[in-house]
């Protein structure tokens, strides 16, 4: 199953920059104060919120940081994920995005919260990551991965930059089925979709990285219930998008989202993968 049709051209970093700078209003109406899925229990009263700090919190656990650890946050959208991990432990946080707005925010939301001298958030390509080699102790990736063009590429610039034993953790969409050319030109043009990977060769990539200790955890039933509530949110919040956006912007929003659930509910899957760097021999 490969990672892409080759009739899709892929995005630029500079395009996945643009899109979440113009994506902002959306993404706060449907997500809130996270930029990416959450993982959902049997709770009879569930919410959004609480499923995305279920996730932050069992990527928090698995890194099991200690004080003064540095942590690296590939693709650091808004800063949420990286000010819960700041406020449940002493480690230090370097987050990059190439969006220069959501650096803005992640950085405005570090200082609210008291946690500057903690955190830091600068806008760079994933591709070419400005660190020094064996900078950090750990490295976590939420949703960015299928954005870039070059997986192997981020995977190895991570690697590069996590010190000999260092630890990753990545939640990702993975590809279930046959995507037909139609369903990439929507995920490309509508989700910034760059590539997709599949449960067998997941492994195989972050090993080609040069990562070590691979396991993938399929965690998809948990993360369907997201799309209900993204439906009902783009429902109740529709005018307001609408007054922010234009008419026309909506109207191409009713036409995606079905089209779009679809696919992720056939087609899609998610998993959260942890890897470490080899200690040199």
């Amino acid at each position: 199953m490969p990672e892409h049709p080759s009739t899709t051209p892929a995005l630029t970093s500079e395009s996945v920059g643009d899109f979440y700078d113009h994506m902002g209003a959306f993404f706060d109406a449907l997500y809130g104060e996270n930029i990416h899925f959450g993982l959902w229990d049997d709770d009879p009263n569930p919410s959004m919120p609480e499923a995305q700090n279920r996730l932050t919190n069992r990527m928090i656990d698995t890194l099991n940081l200690q004080d003064d650890e540095y942590l690296l946050d590939v693709g650091c959208g808004t800063g949420h994920p990286a000010i819960r991990l700041a406020q449940r432990t002493r480690a230090r946080v370097l987050g990059v995005s190439i969006s220069p707005t959501q650096v803005a925010k992640a950085t405005e939301k570090a200082k609210t919260a008291g946690l500057a001298t903690q955190l830091e958030f600068i806008r760079a390509d994933a591709m070419h990551l400005p660190c020094e080699p064996e900078t950090f102790d750990a490295a976590w990736a939420i949703e960015m991965l299928f954005h870039v063009p070059d997986r192997i590429q981020v995977l190895r610039e991570i690697h590069r930059s996590l010190k000999p034993g260092g630890r990753l953790v990545l939640a990702d969409f993975v590809q279930t089925a046959h995507l037909t050319d139609d369903d990439w030109t929507l995920l490309t043009q509508g989700f910034a979709f760059s590539s997709l990977l599949n449960t067998d060769t997941y492994t195989d990539v972050l090993t080609q990285a040069g990562f070590e200790a691979v396991q993938i955890h399929d965690v998809t039933n948990q993360a369907r219930p997201n799309i209900r509530w993204i439906e009902s949110r783009y429902t109740d919040q529709r005018d307001d998008l609408t007054a922010h956006y234009g008419p026309d912007f909506t109207a191409q929003m009713d036409e995606l989202l079905p089209t779009g659930v679809s696919i992720y509910t056939e087609k899609l899957g998610y998993v959260i993968a942890e890897a470490r760097r080899p200690i040199d021999r």
